[in-house]
């Protein structure tokens, strides 16, 4: 077991178990303060194959978690831990601006004190002689150059990461794990899940005995302004008047959503669907409309 030490930020405890070789830090103090569950953050949901054997969807990698013995009022605990690239992963994970205050803390005050000293120590006034330019100025510039560019947005963040990377080559460890959790995005659009899915993935949250319906999860997410609705009136070969409603993602709704297009049910005519991240639950409440 490493000796334990106590970092603060902003008034809350941050355990450190590591060394300033391999910093390693207690996963739930983290979570906590970045408001995430730790469970699911570390080691992702369980999910459950057709077979009846279970499995877990997303978390962290084992080189980015582990565990360690932590005394606690309680007596000495086996606690999950992160590594710094899971410091990172777990950061870019929560969506709260207290991630952003959490993410400076850590590369500006806490990593550069364990690799200068072997410990956390606010440097001293005449130690903080930096005349390169700031993060923020950095990111601010690449954000100008780019933004008359056709690059997408996700192509452009990699950008300004791997720029900000080249002159601050520490920060390989944070850059590498951004560009590759942008990059799963963008490569594997199944991550998002329909609104079926999504209630499906609701009720295994919550415990119901039933999912909730997609009419429903649509219906909240558009309550909630992260999509609008057109509503399609067509007559079928019967002459029966039929309505469809076709869903389009807000400007807020993109944070959550994507549009993705593939064959429908019915037939072979290309058709787009709306799909959501899974961490849109943590901004609507389907228990409104159980």
């Amino acid at each position: 077991m490493s000796n334990l030490s106590v970092f603060e930020f902003e008034g809350r405890e941050v355990r450190f178990v590591g060394t300033a070789d391999k910093p390693e830090w207690v996963a739930n103090d983290v979570c906590i303060i970045l408001d995430i569950d730790t469970s699911v953050a570390v080691n992702g949901r369980k999910r459950r194959k057709n077979d009846g054997s279970e499995y877990f969807e997303g978390g962290l990698e084992p080189d980015e978690k582990g565990t360690a013995i932590v005394s606690t009022l309680g007596g000495e605990q086996e606690m999950l831990t992160v590594t710094e690239p899971g410091l990172y992963r777990l950061i870019f994970k929560s969506h709260k601006p207290v991630a952003k205050r959490f993410q400076r803390w850590v590369f500006h005050e806490v990593l550069p004190s364990l690799r200068r000293t072997g410990k956390y120590e606010i440097p001293k006034p005449d130690q903080q002689q930096n005349t390169k330019p700031t993060l923020d100025e950095l990111v601010n510039f690449g954000q100008k150059v780019l933004a008359g560019t056709k690059l997408s947005s996700e192509l452009q963040t990699i950008t300004v990461v791997r720029g900000v990377q080249a002159l601050y080559p520490e920060i390989a460890p944070m850059a590498n794990e951004l560009v590759a959790a942008i990059g799963e995005i963008i490569a594997t659009p199944d991550r998002h899940l329909s609104p079926t899915t999504i209630g499906e993935l609701y009720a295994e949250q919550q415990g119901l005995p039933k999912p909730i319906k997609p009419q429903i999860v649509n219906r909240v997410l558009e309550a909630a302004g992260l999509q609008t609705k057109e509503v399609e009136i067509k007559i079928n070969s019967a002459g029966k008047q039929c309505r469809k409603n076709i869903w389009h993602l807000t400007e807020a709704g993109k944070q959550w959503g994507t549009v993705t297009r593939d064959k429908a049910r019915t037939h072979d005519k290309i058709v787009e669907h709306v799909r959501w991240l899974p961490d849109v639950l943590e901004v609507v409440d389907l228990a409104v409309q159980i």
